[in-house]
C-alpha cells in the first residue's frame, strides 16, 4: 500500500478503535519550522503516527523521533513488516508500533502500545502553532505590543517563555481542533 492509502485506511482503523467518538486527525503536520512533518496526528491525544511503508526507508527515522518526542504525547511507528525488526532497536521502549498490512482490507496488527511521552520542549512545541494562533495566545495575555511585527520564530518563542507547559498544550491542542473545523 501506499502511503496516502495506508494513512486512510490507518485513520479508519484508528476511528473504529474509539466508536462513537469525535477524533481530529491532521496529516502532514509541520514543526520546528517546517523541519520535519508529522504523517498523521490524531489532535484529541497528541498522538503522532508515523509511517514507513515498504518502499520507504528508516534513514530518517531516529532523526523524525527525537524532534516528535519534543512535541507529541504519544508516538506509534506504522510499519511495513519488512522494516520491523531493523527499526525496533532505534525506537525508545516507549514508542508504539504498529505492522502495516499486506493488502488492503486486512486488519492493522498492533506489536506495542505506546506510553506516554515525558519530554516535551515547549520552545518546540510552540513551532505547531501559526503566526495568527500565536498572536491570538499572546493577545489573551495582553502581550502583543511590539510582537506583530516580528517573524514567527520570535513571537512562537515568546508563547513558549509566557505560558507554562501544561497551558501551552492545551492552547496548542485547542488551536490544532480548531484548524479542522475552518
Amino acid at each position: 500500500m501506499r502511503e496516502t492509502e495506508i494513512k486512510q485506511a490507518l485513520t479508519q482503523h484508528l476511528g473504529a478503535s474509539s466508536p462513537g467518538v469525535s477524533t481530529v486527525f491532521l496529516e502532514e503536520l509541520s514543526l520546528s519550522g517546517g523541519e520535519v512533518r508529522a504523517d498523521l496526528v490524531r489532535v484529541e491525544d497528541m498522538h503522532c503516527f508515523e509511517i514507513k511503508s515498504a518502499g520507504d526507508s528508516l534513514k530518517r527515522l531516529v532523526g523524525q523521533g527525537s524532534r516528535y518526542a519534543r512535541v507529541f504525547d504519544h508516538i506509534t511507528l506504522v510499519t511495513a513488516a519488512k522494516h520491523l525488526e531493523k527499526a525496533r532497536p532505534m525506537l525508545p521502549a516507549w514508542w508504539g508500533i504498529i505492522v502495516i498490512p499486506e493488502s488492503q482490507g486486512k486488519p492493522f496488527k498492533q506489536i506495542r502500545k505506546a506510553r506516554a511521552n515525558k519530554r516535551h520542549e515547549p520552545e518546540v512545541l510552540a513551532t505547531l502553532l501559526n503566526r495568527e494562533e500565536a498572536l491570538s495566545i499572546l493577545n489573551d495575555k495582553g502581550i502583543t505590543r511590539g510582537f506583530k511585527s516580528k517573524s514567527l520564530y520570535v513571537i512562537q518563542a515568546k508563547v513558549a517563555e509566557v505560558l507554562s507547559l501544561s497551558e501551552l498544550r492545551i492552547n496548542v491542542q485547542k488551536c490544532l481542533l480548531s484548524r479542522n473545523n475552518r
